[in-house]
């Protein structure tokens, strides 16, 4: 899946990576969350993410105590280039960017 949008205790919005098994944006407003799919150029992404933000996925107990864990580090896990994409088996440093 990569990433999926979940509505944090607090009201605010988190997103979940499956890919790292951890929440790598946390306490977001639905507009930074709309600005971080747009800057992906992809339009499916900033449509899922209107989609799952309009569902309101309530963020899991354990998610909680991970958004908690990024709170207290001062900073949320990254992706990086080494993380495969979906099921494609490649990774973000597998494509050529040219």
């Amino acid at each position: 899946m990569g990433w999926k949008i979940e509505k944090q205790a607090n009201g605010k919005f988190a997103i979940y990576s499956t890919r790292i098994d951890d929440y790598i944006v946390i306490d977001a407003e639905p507009l930074h969350i709309a600005q971080l799919y747009a800057e992906k150029g992809v339009k499916v992404y900033l449509a899922s993410a209107r989609a799952q933000i309009a569902k309101e996925t309530p963020v899991s107990t354990d998610g909680e105590k991970k958004i908690e864990a990024s709170r207290r580090r001062g900073s949320t896990p990254k992706e990086g280039p080494d993380v495969p994409i979906g099921v494609t088996g490649f990774t973000l440093g597998d494509v050529d960017e040219t």
